[in-house]
């Protein structure tokens, strides 16, 4: 059975697949995370997202989280090759031991689709090549990553069989590894995103509510189209987090007039978390009254089974249905 933090991660991952479905939101998180040369050359127009499925070590299928393939530039002139490479990109929130044979596997199955889209004679050609992947892991959860990151760490014997073994080393981007401080530093839609991300699962009310109210400092720093964005997942995976499924229209009013009125609204969002959290409470009372007085009617009605009381006398003093009371006497039985 999953844990109340399992869901919640799971509601944060989905929140991340939906943001980067948006190839500029996309790009930003490359360009702000990933610090090689080559995602400063990333424009919206020569990247592609890929839908595909593909083949977990379990045998079944699953959907890849985010697969996009890209147009490469020559280094030297600049000048726009007809070459792909794809940027394969995992969301986890557990750490996963074998994580760059998953990767291979994803990688396998991309180059067998590549290989199936192009004729025999012309994938004997010298001058054919399959396309560059760059594996990457953006991971969430809150203890330290303790997957190896180069696939020949995975086998055995590798220094023995080194220069004949396949090896490669994916990028790991982890949340938790940033500072508050940094984050707020970076200044975009994407750090501000990773920021709120630290906390929410932990679901601390007062670190909530200063990142908040510090995201709402960054407002004129934001482009509006990346603000509406960030605005989306906070409601999403906030509102699924408070698990309230009246606050969402609430939760987004609050957090877009905060955005966009600036300092003199973040009074709000503290409120409306207060709101949240004695609804959650008064909730809990509710339902743990409900269930005293439902173990006592349980307690009343097996009593006056042993003792062979009547069923109309057994539905009438412990108000339970005939079913539930049937139910019981096979169980006392």
């Amino acid at each position: 059975m999953e844990s109340g933090e399992e869901k919640v991660h799971q509601i944060i991952d989905k929140g991340y697949k939906k943001l980067f479905e948006d190839k500029n939101m996309f790009i930003e998180f490359l360009q702000t995370f990933v610090k090689d040369d080559w995602v400063q050359d990333i424009n919206e127009d020569d990247l592609m997202r890929i839908d595909k499925e593909f083949i977990l070590q379990d045998y079944r299928k699953k959907e890849a989280d985010i697969v996009y393939r890209m147009k490469l530039k020559n280094e030297e002139t600049k000048k726009e090759l007809d070459v792909i490479f794809y940027i394969l990109f995992e969301l986890q929130s557990r750490v996963d031991r074998i994580m760059p044979y998953r990767l291979l596997m994803y990688m396998v199955q991309i180059w067998k689709n590549e290989l199936f889209n192009v004729k025999h004679k012309q994938a004997q050609s010298k001058d054919f090549k399959l396309p560059s992947i760059v594996p990457m892991v953006l991971y969430n959860g809150e203890g330290k990553w303790s997957a190896v990151k180069n696939f020949r760490d995975l086998l055995s014997e590798e220094k023995r069989f080194r220069e004949y073994l396949v090896d490669f080393k994916y990028i790991l981007i982890d949340v938790n590894s940033y500072t508050e401080d940094e984050l707020y530093n970076i200044s975009n839609a994407i750090s501000c995103i990773i920021m709120m991300d630290q906390n929410i699962v932990k679901r601390e009310k007062e670190v909530l509510i200063r990142r908040m109210n510090k995201i709402v400092t960054l407002k004129d720093k934001i482009a509006p189209e990346k603000l509406e964005r960030l605005i989306e997942w906070l409601t999403e995976v906030l509102s699924k987090k408070f698990k309230n499924k009246g606050i969402d229209g609430k939760l987004k009013d609050t957090i877009t007039k905060s955005m966009k009125e600036g300092k003199e609204m973040t009074y709000a969002i503290e409120r409306l978390f207060n709101d949240i959290e004695k609804e959650a409470m008064e909730k809990g009372r509710k339902e743990g009254i409900e269930k005293g007085i439902e173990e006592m009617r349980i307690a009343i009605a097996k009593e006056m089974i042993i003792e062979g009381e009547s069923l109309d006398k057994i539905i009438k003093y412990s108000k339970l249905s005939k079913e539930k009371i049937d139910k019981l006497k096979n169980e006392i039985n």
